[in-house]
């Protein structure tokens, strides 16, 4: 049995075909978190799931952990709402055995922009956190975790936006727990896409929270708390997100 747990922001044109085909492929609890302000929560009570609507803008980040933290199941699978994989890779991660399972992507439709950008992305996520060197892929929207392994390194999670794969990542890594790569055909859809209509800011965001969550695991840490810091940040997310 397991829990799937979908971020959802301003989804309403991609979320019914995929609830529509999860519920034909397998019987299981499914939480859908919302932040946005479209019509999404309308086309997600058409089916029997969990639904989480948040006033406040979350981030997939945020999203992520309030749908891990109320899932019922021991193992979670996060899944990006346009259901970027098939089947039977579906079934492959559940298969598999570890306390974080992620994907190495052979991308189907990426554009060479988007190509060159993830993988200078993957470049300088190495060069940030070295122990990730063994790693191919961090940012794939299809992860099968453990909740209790998560839930230990929840305070750990400190960012929100897109980085939060990497930041999940690292921190299993740091405590020891086994990380699987699975190879799985990726399947890229441009349309309703939220970073392809700001791909800048998405690129700046995700830089700069990249530096963040470096500064976090070093000395200077206590930096993130002060008053400055955070004046900062709150004007920057509203500047890029």
């Amino acid at each position: 049995m397991i829990s799937i747990v979908i971020p959802a922001y301003n989804e309403e044109n991609r979320i019914g075909k995929t609830l529509k085909l999860l519920s034909a492929w397998m019987k299981t609890e499914v939480v859908v978190v919302f932040d946005g302000d479209d019509n999404t929560p309308e086309v997600v009570k058409k089916f029997p799931v969990k639904l989480f609507i948040s006033k406040d803008r979350l981030g997939k980040g945020g999203a992520l952990k309030v749908g891990i933290m109320n899932a019922s199941s021991q193992r979670v699978l996060v899944l990006d709402a346009d259901l970027p994989i098939s089947r039977e890779d579906l079934i492959k991660i559940i298969s598999e055995d570890a306390d974080l399972v992620i994907v190495k992507r052979r991308m189907v439709g990426m554009p060479l922009k988007r190509k060159f950008l993830h993988d200078s992305f993957v470049a300088l996520v190495k060069v940030f956190f070295p122990c990730l060197r063994d790693l191919s892929d961090f940012q794939g929207g299809v992860k099968l975790m453990d909740r209790e392994k998560a839930l230990s390194v929840k305070d750990e999670l400190i960012i929100q936006d897109f980085l939060f794969d990497v930041n999940l990542i690292y921190a299993f890594k740091r405590k020891g727990y086994k990380i699987k790569e699975v190879e799985v055909d990726y399947i890229h859809d441009e349309t309703d896409s939220k970073i392809s209509k700001k791909l800048v800011k998405v690129i700046l965001l995700m830089f700069l929270s990249l530096v963040k969550l470096r500064v976090y695991y070093s000395p200077f840490r206590g930096v993130l708390k002060t008053r400055l810091f955070m004046k900062a940040q709150t004007f920057i997310l509203r500047i890029l997100r």
